[in-house]
């Protein structure tokens, strides 16, 4: 028996846990202000889905030094924990709450309470319901995946596999969920397209392991053994899978999740589950950070940003891809590694990769040697157009499929090319300096290396948008080879030759930092010309915010290597590749 101390102590901690979550935060300060704070709020933190989400949005947070706290419940069906939460949120005047919503309807008289109160609310993951929204008065900004889109992708596999003919069961998540509704129809209007598909049963399990497998054994108990099954989550597919187990039906049911949760992950990897949905809750965090920071700012920000979905299978479980690289030296192509890397580890693919030093032979022995070792695919991010062409030659005749990335290769064929569209993004440049040029002015452009796809496209764009600006002249061309000493050294001599110009262009971010150091260790006094590079690399953005360069092209490198890895792993799948895939760019000014 307790301690009636002990006991009394006891009592007291459980009435007080909610009050000591809110008190937990990423980055505790007592002299920020609430209104500076803003509060991430999901729901069942026991959830590996979640732990994603806070994961991106701390990350976000602590890279632009915001002040972030993070709450949520145990349990997604506990509703008055979330409202309570959010309730203490308000009469403690955050700047923003960035939510998860455990309902979709319920919520929103407290949410329009925060709204009224001057409050930037952002909504996660599930969608309030519109009309709800606007009987309150409220149109909050959405941050998440289409639901639907991604359940979709999940019919589609089911209905190929099952070859458009068999019987399915949908274990639905909570009644009034949003997101759980929309996965539910999305899943059944693709997975019944064209007929000979029967949906026998549709029932909820209220996102939890336990009642699916409850829900599910009874199920088996009413119609019998069927083909396939759909959970609207991992965690109701992990319950699913226990009851077809103790029926030993486990295997001849093909099983469908949405989440990609880690223990679903062993279950694709062993063929048990055939396939989820990963729909990158990180990015949910950092977007809905991100956000809310821009709104608290006075900044206009978009009713809707949508986050990526990605089908996965069991049938990529082990396969082995391969990615040459160029120069990881360069930020660039670390960026695109890193997009590689967290997508092969999403499919369960084991990707090798080489860093080629910008070095063409080395280029070479490197597919030699992913050849040899028979891998699956190679995706090659080329040193040269031209010298790599026998490295590709070599892998199509070991029967290797390639994709190549960021850079093309001349004169061979491959799966598919994803690039951005580097001539729309020199056409950015050249645009940019015509605008902020009217009264004209000599230009300097710093070239990549000779022979490599994205130099010539990323010149012929930038010439191209000056070409109707004749008081804008491109008087000097230096080769720099996209690096940052090359071009400090030739800018070096350009200002030792008295050379003035009004504006730089570089090819990449590399040269026009490499720029911008010439300029900062002259000890003479030169005009300050308009720095813009290409990459958008961290450095960069920095020195942008420092107002040191004047703009940059945003490439999106992750996503390259990202892209790069789906688009292989579709090849292998058997489903259609597009021949080339084009990413698009912004343009980053140093005055937004």
């Amino acid at each position: 028996m307790l301690n009636p101390r002990l006991s009394l102590l006891f009592f007291w901690l459980i009435a007080w846990t909610p009050l000591i979550t809110l008190a937990q935060s990423d980055t505790p300060n007592k002299d920020t202000p609430n209104k500076e704070k803003i509060a991430l709020v999901m729901k069942a933190l026991s959830n590996p889905f979640f732990f994603k989400m806070e994961a991106g949005a701390k990350d976000y947070a602590r890279e632009n030094n915001l002040t972030l706290e993070v709450f949520g419940t145990e349990l997604e069906t506990d509703l008055d924990h979330q409202a309570g939460i959010l309730n203490n949120l308000i009469s403690r005047s955050y700047g923003a709450i960035v939510i998860a919503p455990a309902d979709s309807r319920k919520l929103a008289p407290i949410l329009k309470k925060a709204v009224d109160q001057g409050m930037v609310v952002i909504n996660l993951d599930n969608p309030l319901d519109k009309t709800v929204q606007a009987q309150h008065g409220l149109a909050i900004p959405f941050v998440g995946s289409d639901n639907a889109k991604g359940a979709a992708l999940v019919g589609a596999y089911l209905r190929r596999q099952l070859q458009g003919k068999g019987r399915l069961i949908v274990i639905e998540g909570i009644p009034g969920a949003q997101n759980g509704d929309l996965r539910k129809s999305g899943f059944i209007q693709a997975v019944t397209a064209g007929g000979g598909i029967e949906i026998v049963d549709s029932v909820s399990a209220n996102w939890q392991t336990e009642d699916a497998f409850a829900v599910m054994s009874n199920l088996l108990e009413k119609h019998g053994p069927v083909d396939a099954v759909f959970c609207a989550n991992d965690q109701m597919a992990l319950g699913v899978l226990h009851a077809l187990d103790l029926r030993n039906l486990t295997g001849k049911v093909r099983v469908g999740g949405y989440d990609n949760i880690e223990a679903i992950r062993n279950e694709l990897r062993n063929g048990r589950i055939h396939a989820t949905v990963e729909q990158h809750p990180e990015m949910m965090g950092r977007y809905g950070v991100a956000l809310a920071a821009q709104a608290m700012r006075g900044k206009k920000i978009p009713a809707y940003q949508e986050t990526l979905l990605d089908l996965i299978t069991h049938e990529s479980f082990g396969k082995r891809i391969a990615l040459t690289l160029s120069d990881l030296d360069n930020p660039f192509f670390a960026a695109m590694l890193k997009g590689a890397q967290t997508q092969a580890e999403a499919h369960g693919v084991d990707l090798s990769y080489a860093d080629a030093n910008n070095d063409d032979s080395q280029q070479l022995l490197t597919i030699q040697n992913f050849a040899d070792k028979k891998v699956d695919f190679i995706i090659v991010n080329p040193t040269n157009s031209q010298a790599v062409r026998p490295g590709i030659e070599l892998a199509d005749r070991a029967r290797i499929p390639v994709i190549t990335v960021d850079r093309k290769a001349d004169g061979v064929q491959v799966v598919s090319h994803i690039a951005s569209d580097n001539v729309a993004g020199g056409r950015l440049a050249g645009e940019y300096l015509a605008r902020k040029l009217e009264s004209g002015g000599a230009i300097a452009e710093f070239e990549g290396i000779p022979g490599v796809s994205a130099s010539y496209e990323r010149g012929k764009g930038f010439n191209d948008a000056l070409a109707g600006h004749k008081n804008l002249r491109v008087t000097t061309h230096e080769v720099a080879n996209f690096s940052r000493a090359d071009a400090r050294a030739a800018m070096d001599q350009l200002l030792a030759q008295n050379q003035t110009f009004a504006a730089v262009f570089a090819h990449n971010d590399n040269m026009i930092l490499g720029v911008m150091d010439a300029l900062q260790a002259s000890p003479a006094q030169h005009p300050r010309p308009l720095l813009v590079g290409f990459d958008a690399i961290p450095e960069a953005l920095q020195a942008l915010r420092e107002g040191k360069i004047a703009a940059t092209v945003a490439q999106k490198p992750a996503r390259m290597g990202a892209l790069a890895v789906d688009t292989a792993i579709k090849s292998l799948r058997g489903e259609p590749t597009p021949p080339s895939i084009a990413l698009e760019l912004d343009l980053i000014e140093a005055s937004k």
